[in-house]
């Protein structure tokens, strides 16, 4: 197993670098989507947006070079440069980096709790208080790193870390489920008006990022807990992934407003087509008793018998 963490660890960073590539579309989408956007949670989503794809772009450098300091000399040594991380600066930073991203990435899904509950802060208290344990609990478990005897299975980080993990997964799954209720109970009070069931997308964006999440955190948690380093490995990708989220909604969301809007305009002119240009080439009029100047232009109190001929061009 030992022998082998060099070579996942080489993989792990590959992958990292994938879900980066991945980021940097959605980080510009997301940009071209909310630099175009006038409401009022513009400027929360775009500053989150910023600091998180800062963070993913920190890690993937942090991960470079920790590739060049492990691969230096041989294979063997970078086996001992993994396995015995304690004191190692790089290491440690880029630790630090993932908790502070899921920390921002955590807190935007407890303030997206907070706004589609009306702004009630009732129903963030409880994950408020797990994402401030999360906190302390992470940079606690981050800290047992420095020391330079300490390994992933010294006692105190293994606990914190493992503590700390199963933190994170309770406030995605509480924020995300929240959010989901308010939408799927939305949707079904809205269905009784209009016949279908609305907010199905946003129910289903939500639902799907944060599995997405919750799934990597999960996978991280289970390996970690039977004692294998090899949890740690997945810390790069899980940096991006806790960016590619929110980004992720951010862009399949403005993109359905945008459907919305082109479907909108296109029923618009379908139904209020654009004025049409009239000549009237000739008029004849047969009356008796009265004459053409007792017609209204409305038609109201039309008394003889007329014949017009209308020729509209387009």
């Amino acid at each position: 197993m030992a022998g082998s963490l060099g070579q996942m660890y080489i993989t792990g960073i590959w992958l990292e670098a994938i879900l980066y590539g991945i980021n940097c579309v959605l980080f510009c989408i997301c940009l071209f989507i909310l630099l175009g956007h006038h409401g009022a949670s513009r400027k929360t989503l775009l500053f989150s947006s910023v600091v998180q794809f800062s963070l993913a772009t920190a890690h993937v450098i942090i991960s470079l070079l920790e590739l060049m300091a492990a691969f230096t000399t041989s294979a063997s040594a970078a086996d001992s440069y993994f396995a015995e991380p304690g004191g190692n600066e790089l290491f440690v930073g880029g630790f630090f980096v993932y908790i502070v991203n899921t920390f921002a990435q955590e807190l935007l899904l407890i303030w997206r709790l907070y706004v589609i509950w009306g702004r009630n802060f009732k129903i963030c208290i409880i994950p408020l208080i797990l994402w401030m344990l999360h906190c302390s609990i992470a940079s606690i478990a981050v800290s047992g790193f420095i020391p330079a005897t300490a390994t992933p299975l010294t006692r105190n980080v293994h606990s914190y870390g493992l503590a700390g993990w199963g933190l994170e997964t309770g406030v995605n799954l509480l924020a995300s489920g929240g959010i989901a209720y308010r939408l799927w109970h939305a949707g079904r009070r809205s269905a009784i008006l209009t016949g279908r069931l609305n907010y199905k997308a946003s129910f289903l964006i939500i639902i799907e990022c944060g599995a997405l999440i919750t799934t990597c955190t999960a996978i991280m948690f289970a390996l970690y807990a039977a004692n294998k380093p090899e949890g740690l490995v997945g810390v790069g990708a899980a940096t991006q992934i806790a960016t590619i989220s929110p980004l992720l909604i951010i862009a399949r969301v403005g993109f359905a407003m945008s459907k919305r809007k082109t479907v909108s305009t296109a029923t618009t002119f379908s139904t209020f087509p654009n004025p049409l240009h009239v000549n009237v080439n000739k008029t004849q009029d047969t009356y008796e008793d009265y004459p053409l100047d007792g017609i209204s232009a409305g038609g109201v109190g039309l008394k003889d018998k007329k014949e017009t001929r209308i020729a509209i061009a387009a």
